[in-house]
């Protein structure tokens, strides 16, 4: 997944969105990956930028991305 970002909003933590994250390749879309409880399984929804800045993201480690949500990351993303 060459040019993949992934990101956190920090002021996630303190509204209780813990398992939120976004990504984009290269210069490409902002897309919002969240955990639903009931489906077991992480949703993706494109992001529209223009309700807040990209500059409110905090890249984080790949090793802090769930195993789960990098799989369907692999299946997103096809090269």
């Amino acid at each position: 997944m060459n040019g993949l970002r992934m990101f956190i909003r920090p002021d996630n933590k303190t509204s209780g969105e813990n398992n939120v994250f976004y990504s984009q390749r290269s210069h490409g879309p902002i897309y919002r990956w969240h955990y639903e409880n009931h489906v077991a399984k992480w949703q993706v929804a494109r992001v529209d930028i223009s309700d807040w800045s990209s500059q409110e993201l905090c890249i984080t480690p790949w090793q802090s991305i769930p195993h789960e949500l990098k799989t369907q990351l692999s299946n997103h993303y096809v090269e």
